[in-house]
C-alpha cells in the first residue's frame, strides 16, 4: 500500500464514522431533503423514542460485528420474562431468571452500569480495549500490513465489512502509533458497531497523544472527535453526558450534520421533544441559511385547484431549491404547436369531430408513454446509495411545479384554465339565448342565419380565454420540460434517465392533448345543423408534438468519455502524467502520478470546463488497478479500475457556486500505445456537501 497516500485518512471516512440518531428514517443529510412541518416531525421523532433510546452495548466475545449492533435489553427482558412464565415459583434457576429480569430493568432504567470512563480510577484502559477489539477481529487482525487508505475504509464500509474496516485501521495505528486521526476513526466505528467502552478509550488515548487534528474539507478534527465521543456516551445510555461533547462540537463546526443528530438523540432520550426535533431538523440541512436558498413549501392551498396559492412554509412539508444541488443546464426543449381554431360555425362542425378524435388518440399515447417510462424503470439493479440519489431527483421532478422559478407560471397556466372554464357557461347562455330565436323558422337557411350569429357570438367571446390558456400552458410546459430533463441528466444510468424524459413527454403531450384541445373542442360547441348546399369543411393540420427520448448523452452513461493522454516525455513533470477527456458534459483534465505496479494509491488534480460555463477544480486521492507496465502486452491494454476521492470547488459566471465532496468510481476498456491511446471510460461519480458523504457510504 502506497504509503505517501494516506498520512491521514481522507474526511468521508471520519464523518462516516460520526454516526446519526439510531432508530430514525432520516439518515440523509442533504439539502433536497424534504422535511415534513415541524408537528409532523415532532410526531415521527417522539414515535421513534423507545427505539432510539436504548443502550447499545456489545459484549466483544459476541461472534460477528455488524454497523449498529447492541445489545436489545427490551428483546432481552422480554424473553426472560416468557422463560420465567413457564417456570414454578421454588423449581431450580427461578429466582436466578428473576433476578436478571430486575436486573436488566434497572439497566434499562439508569443505561449501561456506570462504568468509569477517561482518567476515572477502574475505566476501560487503551491497552485492554485493544486487546478486546483483537479479540473480535481475530486471526484478521494481524493480515493487515501498514498504512490504510481512506478507499480501502470506506470499501469495507460499503461492502458491510465492518471487521476488515476495523482491522485496516488498527493496522494503521500499528504503523503510526503516535497518529490520534487513526484512533478518532476507529473510536467512531467502534462506537457505531456497538463497542462505546472501547470507543472512549481510543478517545482517551487520541487526547493524550495530543497533536493537531487534520480539519478534513474545513471540518475541525477535533469537532469529530467530540461527535464521535458524544455518539459513544449514547451508546452507554448517558444521555445527559452525550450532550457536552456534541454542543462542543457544533461550537467548532455549527454545519456537523452528524453532531445535530446525535445530539437530537441525547435530547430526545432526556424528554426534549421540541429541542430534539429542532436539532434533527438542522441536522437534516447541510448548508447554512445565508449561504443557500430558503425552503419552500410544498402544499397548495386549495385542495383540487392548481395554482390557487401556496400555504406558509411553517405549515407544510419544505425543501429547497432544486438548483442548490442539481446540475440544470441540460434541460430539452418543448414547445405546444398551435392547435387551429375555427372561426364559422360551418368549420366549428367539421373540426370537432377531429378534436374530440385528437383528444382520444392524444391520451392514449400520453398514457403509454407513461406505461413505457414504468416498465423501464428497475432501481433493483442499483445498490442503496444509488436509489438515494435517484430517489431525490425523483422528487425534485415531483414538486418542480413549487420550484420558484416555476411557480409563477404554474399559477398563470391553471389560473387561465379555470378562467376559460368559467367563461364558458356565461357565453353558452348567449349562444343558447340567440339560438332559441330560431326555433319556429319556416327554412333551413333562415335558422342557419340564427345559428351562425349564435355560434359567432359563443366562439368569439370564448376565443381569447382558449387562446389565452393555450398561450400560458405553452410557457408552463415549456418550462417544466426543460427543468425536469435537466434533472434527469443528473442520472448516471441512461435507461432511468430515458425513463424520467419519457415521464415529463407524457405530463407535458397530458397537458396539450386535456386542457388545450378539450378547450378547441368546447368552443366548437356549437348548432350542428346543416342545410342542403352547405358543408362543414375544414382541417387540423396539427404539428407534430417534440418527443424526449433522444438522450442528451447518447444513451451512454453520463461518466462516458473519449479520453487520450499527453506523452509524458513532453512533460516537465517527473512521474506524472497528464491526461484530457471529452465527455458530453465536457474537458476534463487531469494530472496524476504515472505509476509501473499494479495497485496504486497517489494525489491527483483534475480541471473540468463544462459545456454549461461552469469550472470545477477536484483534488484528492486515487486508488488504481491495472497491468503493470513492462509486462507483456501492457503497452497495448489500457483496461482498468479506479476510484477518486476529495474536494470539488465549482464556479460560475458569478463566482464560486458550490463546494463539498465527490467520489468517483471508474471502469476503463481500451487499448492503443500510450501516445495514441482512446478508450471509452464507464464512471460513476457523485458530489455531496461534506455532511451528505456519509449518508451516502452508510446507506450502502
Amino acid at each position: 500500500m502506497n504509503r505517501t497516500a494516506v498520512s491521514v485518512l481522507s474526511f468521508s471516512a471520519s464523518l462516516f464514522l460520526s454516526s446519526a440518531l439510531a432508530g430514525g428514517s432520516w439518515r440523509a443529510w442533504s439539502d433536497q431533503t424534504k422535511l415534513p412541518t415541524f408537528d409532523e416531525h415532532k410526531k415521527q421523532v417522539g414515535q421513534t423514542r423507545d427505539q432510539a433510546c436504548k443502550p447499545q452495548v456489545r459484549d466483544y466475545a459476541t461472534p460477528g460485528l455488524a454497523v449498529g449492533g447492541g445489545q436489545d435489553l427490551d428483546e432481552m427482558i422480554k424473553r426472560l420474562e416468557a422463560l420465567l412464565a413457564t417456570m414454578k415459583p421454588g423449581v431450580q434457576g427461578y429466582e436466578g431468571v428473576k433476578q436478571s429480569i430486575e436486573s436488566l430493568k434497572e439497566q434499562k432504567k439508569k443505561g449501561s452500569p456506570p462504568l468509569p470512563v477517561g482518567s476515572a480510577p477502574g475505566a476501560l484502559t487503551f491497552q485492554k480495549a485493544l486487546a478486546n477489539v483483537e479479540k473480535v477481529l481475530g486471526a484478521q487482525a494481524s493480515k493487515v500490513k501498514g498504512l490504510a487508505s481512506s478507499d480501502d475504509v470506506i470499501a469495507s464500509l460499503a461492502g458491510r465489512e465492518p471487521k476488515l474496516a476495523l482491522a485496516l485501521l488498527l493496522a494503521s495505528h500499528r504503523a503510526q502509533p503516535r497518529s490520534g486521526w487513526t484512533l478518532v476513526n476507529a473510536a467512531g466505528l467502534l462506537s457505531m458497531t456497538g463497542f462505546p467502552h472501547e470507543a472512549l478509550a481510543f478517545l482517551d488515548e487520541a487526547a493524550r497523544l495530543g497533536g493537531a487534528l487534520p480539519a478534513p474539507a474545513g471540518v475541525p478534527g477535533q469537532a469529530i472527535a467530540l461527535s464521535n465521543r458524544g455518539h459513544a456516551f449514547l451508546g452507554l445510555g448517558r444521555w445527559k453526558e452525550a450532550e457536552t461533547p456534541l454542543r462542543a462540537a457544533l461550537k467548532l463546526a455549527p454545519d456537523l450534520a452528524e453532531a445535530h443528530t446525535n445530539l437530537s438523540q441525547a435530547l430526545l432520550c432526556q424528554g426534549q421533544l421540541d429541542a430534539a426535533t429542532r436539532e434533527l431538523r438542522l441536522g437534516l440541512r447541510r448548508t447554512p441559511d445565508p449561504q443557500a436558498s430558503k425552503d419552500y413549501a410544498l402544499e397548495e392551498t386549495t385542495p383540487g385547484r392548481h395554482g390557487a396559492g401556496v400555504k406558509p412554509v411553517e405549515a407544510t412539508p419544505r425543501r429547497r431549491p432544486a438548483r442548490d444541488l442539481f446540475d440544470l443546464s441540460r434541460g430539452a426543449a418543448f414547445e405546444f404547436p398551435q392547435l387551429k381554431l375555427p372561426r364559422t360555425r360551418l368549420e366549428a362542425i367539421a373540426l370537432s369531430d377531429q378534436y374530440e378524435a385528437l383528444e382520444r388518440t392524444g391520451g392514449a399515447e400520453a398514457m403509454a408513454l407513461n406505461d413505457k417510462a414504468t416498465n423501464l424503470s428497475n432501481w433493483n439493479r442499483f445498490d442503496a446509495g444509488e436509489q438515494r440519489w435517484m430517489r431525490l431527483v425523483r422528487e425534485a421532478i415531483v414538486y418542480s411545479h413549487f420550484e420558484p422559478e416555476l411557480w409563477s407560471t404554474y399559477k398563470a397556466a391553471w389560473d387561465t384554465h379555470y378562467a376559460f372554464l368559467d367563461a364558458v357557461p356565461r357565453f353558452a347562455k348567449i349562444r343558447n339565448e340567440i339560438s332559441e330565436r330560431a326555433r319556429g323558422l319556416p327554412t333551413c337557411e333562415q335558422r342557419a342565419a340564427v345559428y351562425d350569429e349564435a355560434a359567432r357570438a359563443y366562439m368569439e367571446g370564448l376565443r381569447p380565454f382558449v387562446r389565452g390558456q393555450e398561450q400560458a400552458m405553452a410557457r408552463w410546459v415549456s418550462l417544466r420540460t426543460k427543468h425536469e430533463t435537466a434533472l434527469a441528466a443528473n442520472i448516471a444510468d441512461p435507461t432511468e434517465r430515458l425513463a424520467l424524459r419519457l415521464g415529463t413527454e407524457s405530463r407535458a403531450k397530458a397537458l396539450f392533448y386535456g386542457p388545450v384541445v378539450d378547450a378547441a373542442l368546447i368552443m366548437s360547441e356549437v348548432p350542428d345543423e346543416v342545410c342542403q348546399g352547405q358543408a362543414a369543411q375544414g382541417s387540423l393540420d396539427l404539428a407534430s408534438l417534440p418527443e424526449l427520448s433522444a438522450d442528451p448523452c447518447g444513451g451512454l452513461t453520463t461518466g462516458g468519455k473519449l479520453k487520450s493522454k499527453v506523452p509524458k516525455e513532453s512533460l516537465p513533470f517527473e512521474n506524472y502524467g497528464l491526461s484530457f477527456g471529452v465527455s458530453c458534459k465536457g474537458l476534463d483534465i487531469e494530472l496524476a502520478p504515472s505509476f509501473k505496479t499494479a495497485f496504486n494509491v497517489g494525489p491527483f488534480a483534475q480541471l473540468s470546463l463544462g459545456w454549461n460555463g461552469t469550472t470545477t477544480v477536484f483534488a484528492g486521492v486515487k486508488a488504481e488497478l491495472k497491468q503493470p507496465k513492462d509486462t507483456p502486452l501492457a503497452q497495448y491494454n489500457k483496461s482498468g479500475l479506479s476510484v477518486k476521492e476529495g474536494v470539488y470547488l465549482k464556479f460560475d459566471k458569478d463566482g464560486i457556486a458550490d463546494a463539498g465532496m465527490r467520489v468517483e468510481a471508474k471502469a476503463a476498456v481500451g487499448a492503443g500505445p500510450d501516445r495514441t491511446a482512446a478508450l471509452w471510460e464507464g464512471k460513476f461519480e457523485q458530489e455531496f456537501g461534506i455532511a451528505a458523504a456519509a449518508a451516502y457510504w452508510r446507506e450502502q
